[in-house]
């Protein structure tokens, strides 16, 4: 059996090599081509180019690297169409994969699959009309997504999701201080600035900011600053001489999130790790203006954050573009501090249980019966 896969980012990464995990379970003889990351490539992956290239977010960092994007997704199905796979796999990012699917379906009528359904329900559900026609089947990672999807003639099924199965449902955070050396007698709060470098260049300075601040104020509060591998070009390493209660670690988010008293995380999939690892966090996102100001128009959520989406309602406080700011911060932090985040903890817990599938053949079985 020969399946195509296509991941463009960290978190797709993640999700690829799960897939591939479960689908090696269930069957030894698989070969996987398209694109993914080094975990995806550890696991046997022929990745045609560095999923980096592709790794855009938000309006106008796509826009700017169009024909780039427009090039490789080309190249990617030419690769395709040639090697003629049983299956074709678009993990996450949808503006990229969708396209694909659809050329893939109508050139040479291979089964295509997405892998975390676009989020319909937040942004442009009118897709889903359009979708049903060159897509066989969505694996979902959210329960209520397949309702949403039924009620459009779209075949899915909830997979759960790979860090709610990975991560534990009770978090010693004490052992995993042990693990980092960390002093038990310190408050530590993990900051996560984000995967991409626009991500981390919008909040990396209010983060240095908040640091500087506290340096003073609360000499017991300690600041790690988790960083991908790829961040290292950044050289933050540079600024750290006058933080002594700052330090950097690359990679390794869930240890770092499960050791840390709170946290403060960029909107996205670290929210959820956030949440999983049971720290109480503030959530911030700040994009250009001109991003801003379309996603502002589309978004139909009330929330940007996924631990605040999937509960339905505000577990953990959202700052937003301008209100990214040090004196904001400083007010959140200091506010969760002094809180009782006892039932904050509990959400985390119910929402934990909520994302679990642990059937080994769920994602075997679908390619069986499509």
């Amino acid at each position: 059996m020969k399946i195509a896969l296509s991941a463009g980012e960290e978190s797709g990464d993640i999700l690829g090599s799960n897939l591939m995990d479960s689908l090696f379970h269930c069957n030894k003889d698989i070969e996987f081509i398209g694109l993914g990351g080094d975990r995806m490539i550890d696991r046997g992956l022929k990745s045609l180019f560095p999923y980096e290239e592709i790794s855009k977010m938000g309006i106008i960092d796509p826009l700017l690297s169009i024909n780039n994007l427009l090039r490789r997704r080309k190249q990617l199905i030419e690769y395709f169409i040639q090697e003629r796979p049983d299956f074709f796999i678009g993990i996450d990012s949808p503006s990229f994969n969708l396209g694909i699917s659809k050329k893939l379906k109508s050139k040479i009528g291979v089964k295509t699959i997405q892998y975390v359904s676009p989020q319909v329900w937040a942004w442009r559900k009118n897709r889903l009309k359009k979708i049903s026609n060159y897509l066989d089947h969505i694996f979902c990672l959210y329960r209520f997504e397949t309702k949403i999807l039924e009620a459009f003639n779209i075949k899915s099924n909830f997979v759960g999701h790979p860090l709610a199965e990975d991560i534990e449902i009770e978090i010693n955070k004490n052992n995993y201080k042990d693990l980092l050396n960390l002093d038990k007698s310190g408050v530590y709060v993990a900051l996560l600035p984000g995967s991409r470098d626009s991500e981390i260049k919008n909040h990396i300075k209010v983060f240095f900011q908040l640091a500087e601040h506290y340096r003073e104020k609360n000499k017991k509060l300690k600041f790690i600053l988790n960083l991908t591998e790829k961040s290292k070009k950044f050289n933050f390493e540079s600024k750290l001489q006058k933080f002594e209660n700052l330090s950097i670690s690359y990679g390794d988010s869930q240890r770092v999130l499960s050791a840390c008293d709170y946290s403060i995380v960029t909107s996205g999939t670290a929210t959820l790790e956030g949440a999983l690892c049971k720290t109480p966090m503030i959530v911030i996102y700040k994009t250009n203006l001109i991003s801003y100001f379309i996603l502002s128009k589309l978004i139909q959520t009330k929330f940007i954050s996924l631990p605040n989406i999937l509960s339905e309602k505000k577990i953990v406080n959202e700052l937003i573009q301008t209100d990214v700011n040090k004196k904001n911060l400083i007010i959140e932090l200091d506010k969760l501090m002094n809180e009782d985040n006892n039932q904050m903890s509990l959400d985390f817990v119910s929402l934990h249980n909520s994302l679990i599938n642990r059937d080994k053949s769920k994602f075997f079985d679908v390619l069986n019966s499509i």
